[in-house]
């Protein structure tokens, strides 16, 4: 197939003004400058100055070629394995592949060599749940710079209907808890809030963060650590601040961060450190930061067995470093994903309030929440309410919500009242980017 230039997609980065479209010519991808439209093809990677910027173009050109049922074969751009699906709701286009980011942080020295048995594992979370443990502040030393470039899955979805494509201005960034994957945002009908998003007219980019899933797995103590998936997060929301997909000039103005668990605790972190790069919040699964909640927490953590993921006898996750930890429980197997011992040890990083973010804020939890409640996050008061001014004090509160999902627990998407809390999440995003 042979696209002419007259009729060609294309997409734009406004931080690239000199290189204005991607143009599709014999199904191979290539960009223009700005200046002369009707002349000088450039191969996309003389366009941009990193090859993330390839990657993103790249993926962004897909989508586009997809809205119109093209299906191009993409050359050296450095997105691996792009393909194109329907969501597992059904109801939104999506494209997919894996990204190589370039990314430096200050993580810390984890002191304590990982577990190297089973009976290991578990004696390490059940030390961990105790009261008044000390076991996370022995294990965790002074800092220590990390960088490096790490392959991250992602996935672009958008919505079907080729009208509804041209009028998405806002993109959600979808990061999943600890032990799950991207797959937590789209697991089936009925239950897929990217189908919610989409169809609502937003565009969502779900990935594995590091050292889960798709994505790469680099050393789980010393490398996949909170400050190291801040910093990672906060490279793929700068880039999608400046991708446009179309057949019609149209930018992406606003991103909305969403998380899950240690998803939500590491969205905040982002907004902790860089206020500017969401325009608003959504939290599922989480409270106030006290010892009581930390117990709960811990527990809940202990209670999920862990074993070390390369003895898993599924054989998902052989070769897996020892640091790399799954929940043994058989529900979860087809699932499952693992959690690093890294994280682990610096997640209460993330929960240092985000005082300078002043966005609005969305918490939403299940009511029954074993993790941050103790089961009951109506006790002693709405722990969803209460969490908005003790972890985001400067939040827009008028345009701030909280929702508590009847009868769902930790993952409010896989719960039966996952329909409703979807409504309200959009709901609220309805009101929180208005007249920005």
């Amino acid at each position: 197939m042979h696209i002419q230039f007259a009729q060609s997609s294309y997409v734009s980065f406004s931080s690239t003004p000199s290189i204005s479209f991607i143009l599709l010519e014999d199904l191979n991808i290539f960009a223009v400058r700005r200046t002369q439209l009707t002349g000088e093809f450039l191969p996309l990677q003389a366009a941009c100055s990193s090859s993330f910027c390839m990657q993103l173009f790249t993926l962004a050109a897909l989508a586009t070629l997809a809205m119109v049922g093209c299906h191009p074969v993409v050359h050296d751009v450095g997105l691996s394995h792009p393909h194109r699906s329907v969501s597992a709701g059904g109801k939104s286009t999506c494209i997919s592949g894996t990204v190589k980011i370039s990314a430096t942080a200050t993580n810390l020295q984890i002191l304590k060599p990982a577990p190297q048995t089973n009976r290991e594992v578990t004696q390490l979370y059940v030390e961990l749940a105790q009261v008044n443990s000390t076991v996370g502040a022995s294990a965790v030393g002074g800092p220590q710079s990390v960088n490096g470039t790490y392959g991250i899955y992602v996935q672009l979805c958008y919505p079907s209907d080729e009208a509804a494509q041209r009028k998405v201005t806002t993109v959600q960034l979808l990061t999943h808890g600890g032990t799950l994957d991207h797959t937590y945002w789209d697991i089936a009908p009925g239950y897929s809030y990217v189908d919610a998003a989409t169809l609502a007219g937003y565009a969502t980019l779900s990935y594995d963060r590091l050292g889960t899933g798709l994505s790469d797995h680099p050393d789980p103590l010393q490398t996949v650590q909170l400050p190291l998936q801040v910093e990672l997060a906060h490279i793929i929301v700068q880039y999608m601040r400046n991708v446009s997909m179309s057949d019609e000039r149209i930018s992406v103005s606003k991103i909305v961060g969403v998380g899950h668990s240690l998803g939500g605790a590491l969205t905040q972190a982002v907004a902790a450190k860089y206020p500017k790069d969401f325009d608003a919040l959504i939290i599922q699964g989480t409270a106030t930061v006290t010892p009581t909640v930390a117990q709960y927490a811990a527990t809940g953590v202990a209670s999920e067995a862990f074993q070390i993921a390369n003895t898993d006898p599924s054989g998902r996750f052989n070769g897996l470093a020892d640091g790399y930890h799954v929940s043994v429980f058989s529900l979860q197997t087809s699932r499952k994903q693992t959690l690093a011992l890294g994280e682990s040890y610096t997640l209460p990083i993330a929960y240092a309030p985000a005082t300078a973010y002043t966005g609005p804020v969305a918490i939403v939890n299940g009511q029954n929440d074993w993790f941050y409640c103790g089961g009951d996050c109506t006790y002693p008061v709405d722990q969803a309410a209460a969490a908005i001014p003790a972890n985001f004090p400067n939040a827009d509160k008028e345009r701030s919500m909280s929702y508590l999902a009847p009868g769902a627990g930790h993952s409010v998407n896989a719960h039966l009242a996952a329909g409703e809390a979807f409504d309200r999440m959009i709901a609220f995003l309805g009101g929180a980017l208005s007249g920005k």
